[in-house]
């Protein structure tokens, strides 16, 4: 029993391998029947598609670069302006300091403020809630270096709607000739801001307010001011704001020799112009601000008049008015002398060649050669007043012949004709026996 059982046991456990290597032949991939014959058609209609949507999908990404590359423009040539005023407009904080190319503030550019700039931020505001003045943002910045009469004017830039920026810039800038920005150094707060300028600049004119603008201007053109000069106060005041009277002698002698050097060898009193200044407020003085200028100004009955061309190259339009002129008199200047009224009217020509009535019969005198002989007469003598010799009115003249050599025209004295020579005298008649 021993011996059946264990062949029984063999073939048990044979029957059992067989049957455990069928069943890992079946999961092997690799075995003859790990792939059903019948899955191999649908694996083969997956891979198909999907390489059709490849396909699709490189052709509609082929598609989008051609219809990009043929309607976008191309901007690479362009300069990127918009982008930079956008980053500057949107990064500028308090106590930056801008600089552009000339006219052109919609190309700024962030630069040290030690150098040329042209706008220094005050703020940076957001057109959305831009609810406060630019004025309050600068006096905020400035603290007590803040002076209402500085020569730095409050401004505003703005990027525009191109820009892509939504922020407005307050801030200080400094203008020159015609309302310009103009370059300058330095942070305001450390500088002295008072309004002076360099001898010989002109100040615009307004003249609804007939007053200063501050603003330079060709001198070619209607200014209220020329500048001669400027006066430092720091020197004769180092402490406080001084008085006003103290300030007004000690400037008004300077600016006196300023301006009389400025206008050497004219002195001011041919100018006809007045001598102009002002003195330093104490919210000034405060600020730091220790100077003054001075100038020549027209005053008016309402202000001032407007000045054309520099005083030291006058124009017509850069004096002083004139005086008015003198009251008409009725007065009428005296008649001419008499004896020059009867020369160009009296006294006929004519009449000095009418010959004297002739003498008495009784006289037995011969004539005498001089009465025979004609004379040129050199200069017409007046004749006294009264009645021309010779015939009444409406009388005709006597007809008589004029002697050899003499041109009787009426009107003209008698003519003389050259190089004639009169007959001799006759002889005298002999002595009577």
């Amino acid at each position: 029993m021993t011996d059946s059982s264990s062949s029984t046991a063999s073939t048990e456990d044979t029957g059992d391998l067989e049957s455990a290597l069928a069943a890992i032949q079946r999961r092997d991939p690799s075995g003859p029947i790990a792939r059903p014959v019948a899955e191999e058609p649908v694996r083969s209609a997956r891979s198909n598609r999907r390489a059709t949507l490849g396909l699709a999908l490189v052709f509609l990404l082929i598609a989008g670069v051609i219809q990009v590359l043929t309607v976008t423009p191309d901007l690479r040539d362009e300069p990127n302006t918009g982008s930079r005023a956008a980053v500057v407009f949107g990064n500028a904080q308090a106590g930056a300091c801008l600089g552009w190319p000339p006219d052109a503030p919609d190309r700024p550019s962030f630069v040290q403020c030690r150098e040329d700039h042209m706008f220094e931020v005050a703020k940076s505001v957001d057109m959305s809630s831009f609810g406060e003045p630019c004025q309050a943002a600068v006096r905020s910045y400035l603290g007590p270096r803040y002076d209402p009469n500085s020569r730095f004017t409050i401004g505003v830039l703005w990027a525009g709607d191109a820009q892509g920026s939504r922020n407005l810039l307050c801030g200080l800038q400094l203008l020159g000739i015609d309302g310009k920005p103009t370059a300058f150094k330095g942070a305001v707060a450390e500088l002295d801001q008072s309004k002076v300028w360099i001898p010989g600049t002109c100040l615009g004119i307004d003249t609804a307010a007939r007053r200063s603008t501050d603003i330079p201007v060709d001198c070619a053109k209607e200014h209220a001011v020329e500048v001669t000069g400027s006066v430092g106060l720091a020197e004769r005041f180092p402490g406080g704001p001084p008085p006003e009277p103290e300030q007004d002698a000690y400037i008004r002698d300077l600016c006196t020799r300023l301006t009389e050097g400025y206008l050497a060898p004219v002195p001011l009193q041919a100018t006809g112009l007045a001598l102009n200044y002002s003195t330093l407020a104490p919210a000034s003085w405060n600020a730091g601000s220790r100077q003054v200028s001075c100038g020549l100004v027209s005053p008016g009955e309402q202000g001032l008049n407007p000045l054309v061309g520099s005083v030291r190259n006058p124009a017509p339009g850069d004096q002083a008015p004139p005086p008015p002129p003198p009251p008409e008199t009725t007065e009428q200047a005296p008649p001419p002398p008499a004896a020059t009224t009867t020369t160009t009217t009296a006294a006929p020509v004519v009449t000095s060649a009418t010959p004297a009535p002739p003498p008495p019969a009784e006289s037995p005198a011969p004539a005498s050669p001089a009465a025979t002989t004609p004379s040129t007469p050199t200069s017409p003598t007046p004749p006294e007043l009264g009645p021309p010799p010779g015939p009444a009115p409406g009388e005709p003249l006597p007809e008589e012949t004029p002697p050899p050599g003499v041109i009787l025209v009426p009107g003209l004295p008698p003519i003389t004709l050259p190089g004639f020579a009169p007959p001799p005298p006759p002889p005298p008649p002999p002595p009577a026996p």
